[in-house]
Order: C-alpha cells, then sequence, then structure tokens
C-alpha cells in the first residue's frame, strides 16, 4: 500500500466496518481450528488489528514489507513482527501450523511463489487461510491506492493454491449481502477515475470514516454472512474470495493437523 493509507488504516482498523467484519470472518472460521501449541503467522499484517485478535488464541509471527506497518505493529505491543517479502519468507521449512494471508496475494507480481513460500513453512497438515478481492472487471482507483496489481477469479485461485501442493477445503465469496451496491460503486469508480490513469502518488482509496449507525449496521451484515460461511454455507459471489487449503499430511503421519477430528 501507499505510505499515507497505512496511517488511514491504522486509524480505521478497530472500528470500520469492513476490517471488523472481516476479522469477525477470519477469527469464526480459523479461530475452531487453533490449538494449544498452535504457531500462526500472518503474511502482510499491515498495522496489526488481525494479528492482535489472533495472538489471543496463540502464539504469533507476523511480516509487512512496509517499515511503517512494522511500526505499527509494535506500537500495538506485538512482538515477533518483522519486515520482510511474502516471496521470501525468511523462517524454516514447516515451522507454522497457520499462515494467514490477507488482500496480499494481489500485491505480489510473483503471486504463486507467495502461495509456495506460505506451502514450505506450514507443518503437513497445516492450513493456509487467504482473502482476496475478487472480479477484475471491478479494479477501480481504490486498487491503485493498495498497490494491488490484480483481483482473482476463483478458478485462478484454486488453479495457483493447487499448483503449489494445497488441497481446498472452504472457497467462499464473501461481503456478498452487499455486493451489488459495492460493485456500482467501484464500476462508477472506474468510469470516472480509469485506474489505468490514475497515478498512484495521487490514487485515493475508498477508506473514510461512516456515521456510526451507518458502520454498525454493514459490520453486523458481514457479521451474519461470517455465521453463515462458519456453519458451512458457501456463498456463491462477493466481492471478497475467502479460501481455507490445507498442505497434506503424509500417510504415515500419526499426528492429526490443526482442526481434524478422527472419524470413529
Amino acid at each position: 500500500m501507499l505510505p499515507q493509507e497505512y496511517d488511514i488504516m491504522y486509524k480505521l482498523e478497530n472500528t470500520y466496518w469492513w476490517f471488523a467484519g472481516m476479522r469477525g470472518v477470519t477469527d469464526r472460521v480459523l479461530g475452531p481450528t487453533i490449538e494449544a501449541g498452535s504457531k500462526l503467522l500472518d503474511v502482510g499484517c499491515g498495522t496489526g488489528g488481525r494479528l492482535e485478535m489472533l495472538s489471543r488464541r496463540c502464539r504469533t509471527w507476523g511480516i509487512d514489507y512496509h517499515e511503517r506497518a512494522v511500526d505499527f505493529c509494535r506500537r500495538r505491543g506485538l512482538e515477533n513482527i518483522v519486515q520482510g517479502d511474502a516471496g521470501r519468507l525468511p523462517y524454516p521449512d514447516e515451522m507454522f501450523s497457520h499462515v494467514t494471508c490477507c488482500e496480499v496475494l494481489q500485491n505480489l507480481n510473483d503471486d504463486f511463489a507467495g502461495i509456495s513460500e506460505a506451502f514450505r513453512v506450514l507443518r503437513p497438515g497445516g492450513l493456509y487461510y487467504v482473502s482476496e478481492q475478487a472480479y477484475p472487471v471491478l479494479r477501480s482507483q481504490h486498487d491503485v491506492s493498495q498497490q494491488a496489481v490484480r483481483r482473482y477469479t476463483r478458478r485462478r485461485l484454486k488453479r495457483l493454491l493447487m499448483a503449489a501442493g494445497f488441497e481446498i477445503e472452504l472457497m467462499t465469496g464473501a461481503n456478498t449481502i452487499l455486493f451489488p451496491g459495492l460493485a456500482a460503486f467501484r464500476l462508477a469508480s472506474r468510469v470516472l477515475h480509469p485506474p489505468s490513469r490514475v497515478k498512484p502518488e495521487e490514487a485515493r482509496s475508498n477508506l473514510s470514516e461512516l456515521p456510526g449507525p451507518v458502520n454498525s449496521t454493514l459490520r453486523k451484515l458481514l457479521d451474519f454472512e461470517g455465521k453463515m460461511i462458519a456453519s458451512g454455507r458457501n456463498l456463491p459471489f462477493g466481492l471478497t474470495i475467502i479460501t481455507l487449503a490445507r498442505k497434506p499430511v503424509p500417510e504415515a503421519a500419526e499426528v492429526p493437523p490443526p482442526g481434524h477430528k478422527r472419524q470413529h
């Protein structure tokens, strides 16, 4: 992201409906799989709101490309935060039980390298939680401000994950209820401010503080979606694609992977 976007993110992250709501979805999907002894890496940890939530469940590590993001994480008192590249993670093989990667692959020139690195640092049976923006046609000035080079289709994201060796356990849309309005807004922005003509240093995101009642209502809608996703419902479309993928366990392994329940 552009440096000023980290300032906006840090200011809004605890209360803004999108940040709070997406954290809730992450917690509902990933929380039940976290056990005693779990180790979680947040790739592209941003200003630390998601990592702060997850650190209440297990030991956590965070990495972000931008020094400003790392500084904000440290202001929150978070530990094990480093500046680095998602495509060259500075961790040994099979260190983590969980890796989260939210709105990060879209910023990588080589997104397959980022996925492959997550696979490398995960233990067999480990879980990879990915959240990415959907529908390339909705690329707008907001994407430029986030320095995103692409948006995803389910087919592309699934193909990349499987090519890296992952097994897909969940792939669903999110921001589904609000999708018609949000998509119309993005399309209008695309017409008024064509992303190909917007200079990166002049790009502006859609993030701005909302009136309390509006923010609360939007968050409740996203919370409702989180409950549906956690119950196993696959939302067929949405502004976001959420995926939970697992690194396969060798057949000879005796230790069950995180979140796995033995069949009797």
